[in-house]
C-alpha cells in the first residue's frame, strides 16, 4: 500500500531546530514564509529522503531524526521542480538545469517518463488510446490558453516539440524562464497520468507572471487531479484564487530546540 504525506517530524535540523507538520492535506499545501524560514530546506530534505540521497541528508542538515512519514518504498512517486534558470555548472553543456529538466521531460526515453514516451504508450496499449489522447489534448489546450497572450501555440511534429508564434517557429530553449517553468510543471503533471503522486515545487513565483501565479494550482490540478501538491512561496498570488485555506506558515512549523 502507498501513501501520501500526512505528518512530518524532523528533529536535529542543524542540531538546533525541529520541524513538526501535522495534518498535511492530500490535495494542496502551500508553504509560506520569509527567506531563511526553512521552506526550501524542508523540500530538500523530503526529496533527499525519498530518493535515498543519504549523503545529502547526512552532510547538509545535521543529525536528522525523521519520523511520522511513510517509508520511501511505501510513498507515492515524488517529483521536485525548482525554478532557477541559471547557467549549467557542467561546462560540457550549454543548457541550464531548468532546460535540461525540460528536455528530459519532453524527450528522454531512458531515464524516466517523458512526453514522447507517454505518447508511445498508445502503441503498447491500444486499448488506452482514447484515454491517453484525451489527456494529451487537455495538456495542449491548457498550454495554448496560458500562452495565448503572446500568441504562442504548442506544436508537435516529427518527434519535435516547439511553439509557433505568428508563423515563426520558437524552440523550447528560446522560451522565457517562466514559460519553461510552466511547461515543465504541466508536463510533469501530465506524466503522472492522473494517478496518486506527490509534486514538490520550490518558489515558482520567481519565474512566473502574476496571472500565471494565480492559475498555477488550478492548472496543475487539472492535469493531475490526484496529485498531492506541496508548493513553497513568498507570494500571496499563489494562493489568492481560492486556496488560502491551504496556506501553512513555515514559522509555525520550525521550532528551536532548547538546550
Amino acid at each position: 500500500m502507498s501513501y501520501f504525506l500526512k505528518n512530518i517530524t524532523i528533529e536535529g535540523l542543524w542540531d538546533c531546530y525541529k520541524i513538526v507538520w501535522d495534518g498535511i492535506y492530500e490535495d494542496v499545501n502551500i508553504l509560506v514564509g520569509i527567506n531563511g524560514s526553512g521552506k526550501s530546506t524542508l523540500l530538500n530534505i523530503l526529496e533527499a529522503y525519498y530518493t535515498g540521497n543519504k549523503k545529502l541528508l547526512k552532510n547538509s542538515f545535521g543529525n536528522l531524526v525523521i519520523s511520522g512519514m511513510p517509508k520511501p518504498e511505501e510513498c507515492y512517486p515524488m517529483k521536485c521542480i525548482r525554478t532557477f534558470d541559471i547557467p549549467s555548472p557542467d561546462k560540457r553543456s550549454a543548457a541550464s538545469p531548468l532546460m535540461q529538466e525540460l528536455n528530459d521531460a519532453v524527450y528522454d526515453l531512458q531515464k524516466g517518463p517523458s512526453f514522447f514516451g507517454y505518447r508511445m504508450k498508445i502503441l503498447d496499449y491500444p486499448e488506452r488510446e482514447k484515454e491517453i489522447q484525451e489527456h494529451i489534448n487537455v495538456f495542449f489546450e491548457t498550454v495554448n490558453t496560458l500562452f495565448a497572450d503572446t500568441s504562442k501555440q504548442i506544436r508537435v511534429e516529427r518527434n519535435q516539440m516547439f511553439f509557433e508564434q505568428k508563423g515563426k517557429r520558437i524552440e523550447l530553449e528560446d522560451l522565457s524562464s517562466g514559460e519553461k517553468q510552466m511547461l515543465l510543471g504541466l508536463i510533469t503533471a501530465l506524466l503522472m497520468e492522473k494517478k496518486p503522486a506527490i509534486l514538490l515545487m520550490d518558489e515558482p513565483e520567481i519565474s512566473l507572471h502574476l496571472s500565471w501565479q494565480r492559475q498555477l494550482v488550478d492548472v496543475l490540478r487539472r492535469m493531475s487531479p490526484n496529485c498531492q501538491l506541496i508548493i513553497t512561496t513568498h507570494s500571496p498570488s499563489i494562493f489568492s484564487k481560492g486556496w488560502g485555506d491551504k496556506a501553512v506558515y513555515m514559522e509555525e512549523l520550525l521550532k528551536p530546540v532548547k538546550e
